[in-house]
C-alpha cells in the first residue's frame, strides 16, 4: 500500500470518529439539558424559606399559677418566644404515666407555683424528638396539649415536666436535665411583672378555659398585599407543569387540580389519586411540613394550630403584630388534607401580608377582660363545656375596593375545628383614635 493511501486511510477514520464524538456531545448536551430541565421543573419554589417543625409546634399561651386562684399569663408570640428557646435547651428522659402524682399537685394543693405551657391543637409525643432533645429508646404514645412545670421540681440540673392532655385525664412525667435552672426561674420572674392577671374556668371535663382577665389596649394594622402570580403555584405545585390546561380560573394536568378564587386572592389544589388516609397526627404533620417546605410555601409568619384526625385536616395559622390572624373564609390559614405520606389537598392565600403596611388612620382598641367574655358568650348559649379555647387575636378583613387588608382586634372561642368571633358590639369594644 502507497504512503499517500495510507494517509488518505487515517484522515478518513480521524474525520469519521471526529463526526461520531461531535454527534455523542450534541445528543449528550441535548439530554442533559432535558435532565436539567425537569429537575429545575420539580424544584421551583416560592421562596428559600425551610421551617423545621420546632419553629411551627409552638405554645399559644404560657400561664403561670403564684398562689391559689391568682394566674398570670401571656399570648403575645414576641414573649412566649424566650421560654421556647430556653426549653429547647433541655434534656428530656424518663417517661412514665403519673396521673395520680400530678393531680395531687395540681388540684389538691392549688397554692403551688407552676408554670402551664399550653399548645394550640394536640403534639403527639412522637414530634418531642424533633422538638428537643430527648433521650429515649422509646417514645411514648398518643398526644399531649399542656406541659406543666412545677417550680418545686426545677433544682440546679435537674428538674419535672408534666405532659397533659386537655382534659388532663392523661399524664406523662418526664426527668429533665438542665445546665442550670437559674435562667428559667428568671424568665418566671420577669413574666410575672410583664403579663396580665388570667382567669381559670374550670369544666366539668376536667379542663380548663385560661383567659386574659384584664382590659386590653391592641393597635388595629393593614397592609398593601403582594400578589403572586398563579403560575408560579402552578409550576410549583404541579409535576408535570407542562402538560397543563386552562379553563378560565382552573388549571389541570389531566389528574390534579388547582382552583382559583381570584377575589379572594386564594387557591385549592387537589390531587384526586392520593386517598389512603394517616393513621397518626404525627404522619400528618411530618407529611404537612415537609409538603410546604418542598416548594416554599411560609411566605408570612404561620404556625400549627391544630390536626384533626377525623378529617384528616391540619392548619397552620398565620400570624400578625404577634397574635393570631382569623378570617372565615380561610384567608388566615395554609389548610391541608393528608393522604399516606402525600397530600390530598391543599388550600391557601396567593399573596403575602409583609410588603407595605399601610395604616394612616391608625386605631386602637380596648378589649373587655375575659371573664366578661366567658359570660357573654354564656348568655349566648354557647356551652362552656365544648369551647376549647378562648384568645385574642386579628380579624382579617379584605377591602377590594381600597386593595388593602385591614386587622381588627377581638376575643374569639373555639369549638370543634371553628373559630367563632365575639361579637364585638355586645361586649362593648372601645375604639380610641390615635394622632
Amino acid at each position: 500500500m502507497k504512503v499517500e493511501q495510507i494517509k488518505t486511510l487515517i484522515l478518513t477514520t480521524l474525520v469519521l470518529v471526529s463526526i461520531v464524538l461531535f454527534w455523542n456531545l450534541v445528543t449528550f448536551q441535548r439530554n442533559y439539558d432535558l435532565v436539567n430541565n425537569q429537575e429545575y421543573v420539580k424544584e421551583v419554589t416560592i421562596n428559600d424559606i425551610k421551617k423545621p417543625i420546632k419553629d411551627l409546634v409552638v405554645p399559644n399561651k404560657i400561664i403561670y399559677r403564684n398562689g391559689e386562684n391568682s394566674f398570670h399569663g401571656i399570648q403575645n408570640m414576641e414573649q412566649i418566644t424566650p421560654f421556647v428557646n430556653e426549653i429547647r435547651k433541655w434534656t428530656f428522659y424518663g417517661f412514665q404515666r403519673s396521673v395520680n402524682e400530678f393531680v395531687e399537685k395540681f388540684e389538691g394543693m392549688p397554692g403551688k407555683q407552676v408554670l402551664i405551657v399550653q399548645f394550640p391543637g394536640d403534639v403527639p409525643f412522637e414530634l418531642l424528638k424533633s422538638m428537643y432533645t430527648v433521650e429515649v429508646k422509646e417514645i411514648p404514645s398518643g398526644n399531649f396539649r399542656y406541659m406543666f412545670i412545677f417550680q418545686e421540681d426545677l433544682n440546679d440540673d435537674e428538674g419535672i415536666v408534666y405532659f397533659a392532655t386537655n382534659d388532663l385525664r392523661s399524664i406523662i412525667k418526664a426527668n429533665v436535665r438542665q445546665k442550670s435552672s437559674a435562667h428559667f426561674r428568671n424568665l418566671i420572674e420577669i413574666m410575672s411583672n410583664n403579663s396580665n392577671p388570667y382567669y381559670a374556668y374550670k369544666k366539668n371535663s376536667g379542663g380548663y378555659l385560661f383567659v386574659n382577665d384584664k382590659e386590653t389596649v391592641i393597635p388595629d394594622d393593614q397592609y398593601y398585599p403582594r400578589l403572586y402570580d398563579e403560575k408560579i403555584f402552578v409550576d410549583a405545585l404541579f409535576s408535570n407543569p407542562d402538560r397543563i390546561t386552562i379553563n378560565d380560573e382552573e388549571y389541570t394536568d389531566g389528574s390534579s387540580l388547582m382552583k382559583l378564587q381570584s377575589d379572594q386572592q386564594m387557591l385549592t389544589f387537589v390531587d384526586p389519586t392520593i386517598t389512603e388516609s394517616p393513621d397518626t397526627v404525627y404522619n400528618m404533620i411530618t407529611t404537612s411540613v415537609n409538603y410546604i417546605n418542598a416548594h416554599g410555601g411560609w411566605t408570612d409568619q404561620y404556625y400549627y394550630s391544630g390536626a384533626f384526625v377525623n378529617t384528616k385536616k391540619i392548619n397552620f395559622q398565620l400570624y400578625t403584630n404577634n397574635y393570631p390572624v382569623f378570617n372565615e373564609l380561610g384567608l388566615n390559614e395554609l389548610s391541608l388534607v393528608v393522604g399516606k405520606n402525600r397530600i390530598h389537598e391543599y388550600r391557601r392565600p396567593y399573596f403575602r401580608l409583609d410588603f407595605i403596611p399601610y395604616n394612616p388612620n391608625k386605631q386602637e382598641y380596648t378589649l373587655p377582660k375575659g371573664t366578661d367574655v366567658l359570660a357573654e358568650i354564656q348568655g349566648d348559649g354557647v356551652n362552656l363545656e365544648l369551647v376549647e379555647d378562648i384568645l385574642i387575636g386579628y380579624y382579617m378583613e379584605k377591602d377590594n375596593e381600597n386593595a388593602v387588608i385591614k386587622f381588627q382586634p377581638s376575643w374569639f372561642y373555639k369549638i370543634g375545628n371553628s373559630w367563632i368571633r365575639v361579637n364585638d358590639e355586645k361586649l362593648g369594644v372601645v375604639e380610641n383614635g390615635l394622632e
